[in-house]
């Protein structure tokens, strides 16, 4: 199955800087809409992801992920003929996404302020942890940090168990999906206005505006500790059980109506309109519930909730789910050729098809390191022997290596 990208966004041009995972998340999504992002690396080693394990001949499958559909400019920002190169491709690029720590761009002459002074109309995207101000704005951090300092990972786990660490990277997506959010709107702006902009998008802002439920709850007067609230597993028809077989089901029947079903679907009327009993309560029902899904296999569960449709479905593992038919008719993932690298199963961002007939381009994979260093520069108006020169000096690299 061939998937090709939408074109949303031909026509927009995208100079991206940064490395790991929330700003080249973010890019790989503009560049999925259709957009022409060029991945700038350094010529000695690229972007760090390149060589994170777990690898699949020589390059980080998360890299291969995350940078399909760009185009690789491999070029030394540290030297003052780099930085030239670079502000006389400013002018024909529409957005600049950065995600290193305040004050790193500025000292490459690559800040907002001097870029914007090249192309008043430029879109300047900076992803951080703490962000571009405030008393944590220098400060290092990762994932697990931002997650910390928000109240979020506080709230994961079991009662009077530790916190839990989320097996996806909350933070960092939450932040790539906020900077297309961010840059999506002052594109828009742009094109009725002419006018640019300066984009501070912090991890930590994301993940505090993602409290709505929890600041509900104790703004309520009720506590917020783990497992505490109603969607954490304090109710009888909001939980995880386990299964004869040792696997997990999810039962979300929050709504008396779903309640009720999952009631008369399972023989057991004398439940209903109980659904909100908690766990700890006398009447024992939730311990009940739990041993009635102990007695019965998934498989059987499986066809108990869809036959139901009482907001019952089972816990699937990675592998389950990328093979499922939910994902299959979704085209949630697929297989992308690299021709040095394998085969990789991607997830969709959601703006590639094979059926759409109206889209774009074809998916291409990741790019080596440089790969299109002298076609980007021969489009932007370079001399062929300026690129010659550039490159037998080390200021550029042509793409020969990973």
């Amino acid at each position: 199955m061939e998937l090709r990208r939408k074109d949303f966004l031909k026509g927009m041009r995208v100079l991206d800087f940064s490395r790991y995972l929330p700003g080249p998340f973010a890019t790989m999504r503009l560049a999925d809409m259709g957009a022409d992002v060029i991945k700038v690396e350094d010529p000695s080693i690229g972007d760090p992801a390149r060589y994170l394990p777990p690898l699949a001949e020589e390059t980080g499958r998360l890299f291969l992920l995350l940078n399909r559909n760009k185009r690789s400019l491999a070029i030394d920002v540290k030297t003052e003929a780099g930085r030239e190169i670079l502000h006389r491709l400013i002018p024909k690029v529409d957005v600049v996404v950065e995600s290193y720590r305040p004050g790193v761009m500025a000292r490459f002459g690559l800040d907002a302020e001097t870029l914007r002074t090249i192309h008043p109309g430029l879109i300047y995207c900076s992803i951080t942890g703490y962000g571009q101000r405030g008393p944590m704005a220098s400060r290092a951090g990762h994932d697990i940090n931002y997650a910390a300092m928000t109240g979020i990972l506080d709230g994961i786990g079991n009662p009077g168990g530790p916190p839990s660490i989320p097996s996806v990277q909350l933070a960092d997506l939450a932040g790539g999906m906020a900077a297309v959010e961010q840059i999506l709107a002052a594109w828009v702006r742009r094109l009725r206005t002419g006018e640019g902009a300066v984009l501070d998008v912090s991890m930590t802002d994301v993940l505090h505006s993602w409290q709505v439920f929890p600041l509900a709850v104790e703004q309520s007067g009720e506590p917020v500790t783990r497992g505490s609230h109603v969607l954490c597993g304090t109710m009888t028809a909001y939980n995880v059980y386990e299964t004869a077989d040792g696997r997990y089901v999810a039962l979300g029947a929050l709504e008396p109506k779903f309640w009720n079903r999952f009631c008369d679907a399972v023989g057991r009327r004398e439940w209903r309109d109980r659904g909100f009993t908690p766990p700890d309560d006398p009447s024992g029902l939730y311990h009940e519930v739990a041993e009635l899904f102990r007695s019965r296999k998934l498989e059987e569960w499986v066809r108990i909730g869809e036959e139901a449709d009482c907001c019952l479905t089972p816990v699937l593992t990675l592998s389950e789910a990328v093979r499922s038919s939910l994902a299959r008719e979704r085209e949630n993932f697929f297989a992308l050729d690299h021709p040095a690298e394998g085969s990789q199963v991607m997830p969709n961002s959601g703006f590639l098809s094979a059926r759409d007939k109206r889209t774009g381009n074809p998916v291409t994979p990741a790019p080596r390191r440089g790969e299109h260093t002298a076609e980007i520069l021969l489009e932007m108006g370079f001399r062929r022997e300026e690129i010659d020169r550039f490159m037998e000096e080390g200021i550029v690299e042509g793409g020969e290596s990973r």
